[in-house]
């Protein structure tokens, strides 16, 4: 989806007021990185920040193309991960790169300032300038399976397999449905989820799931989806 700027005549001035850019399909993002998605946008406007978000979910195709470039095709390398290894976080749609919406999209400040944004409590995203080789600066990732994808390919082998723990149906609630908890232990909708009801995960704690229904976050017993 891309924000359209938005101008503005003040005084005789014309205003250029800039929002982010978002240039990738989102519904291939694991809905944990959506949501931190989300939360990075927010924060950065805060900080008067606006984004481009230029790279998400790739194929197995579009990263042997990108890994030919500087190779077998014109350019400068800018990957060794060959899409045939699924050695790409991008591969697995757990991470997502971007660039700055202004006249530099590669600010180095402006990156840095994002990535501590990023980085924070708030958001807690894991970024690939911290890397020592290949430093990454427009990437950013979920940390939970580590800096590659070496352990989602031997725990799920590819990414179909993965794309299928993202989803869930609630099964066995009685007739008033599982309820959802914010932090506080206070449920957070009003009605139960009736069983086959679906949800998007975010992950796995124990007893209990972090999980995602129609933009309301919460937690539940993971006993109840299947």
């Amino acid at each position: 989806m891309v924000y359209t700027a938005l101008f503005f005549i003040l005084g005789g001035m014309i205003l250029d007021i800039m929002g982010h850019d978002i240039r990738i399909d989102r519904s291939k993002l694991h809905p944990w990185l959506n949501y931190k998605l989300t939360l990075l946008l927010n924060q950065c406007e805060k900080k008067g920040i606006y984004l481009i978000i230029t790279q998400g979910f790739r194929s197995k195709a579009e990263q042997d193309n990108l890994y030919a470039q500087g190779r077998t095709k014109p350019g400068n390398i800018v990957t060794n991960a060959k899409g045939s290894d699924y050695s790409s976080q991008h591969q697995w749609g757990i991470a997502f790169d971007i660039a700055i919406n202004e006249k530099d999209i590669y600010n180095a400040a402006k990156i840095k300032e994002v990535a501590k944004i990023a980085k924070s409590k708030k958001v807690g995203l894991a970024w690939g300038g911290d890397w020592v080789s290949p430093v990454d600066m427009p990437h950013f990732y979920l940390s939970k399976w580590g800096d590659t994808p070496r352990q989602l390919k031997t725990t799920y082998g590819n990414f179909d397999n993965f794309k299928k723990t993202w989803t869930k149906k609630v099964s066995g609630a009685n007739e008033n449905g599982i309820r959802i908890f914010g932090k506080n232990k206070i449920t957070v909708l009003k009605k139960g989820l009736k069983n086959g009801t679906k949800v998007n995960v975010m992950y796995v704690k124990g007893n209990w799931v972090k999980v995602e229904y129609k933009g309301t976050i919460g937690y539940c017993k993971a006993k109840y989806l299947k």
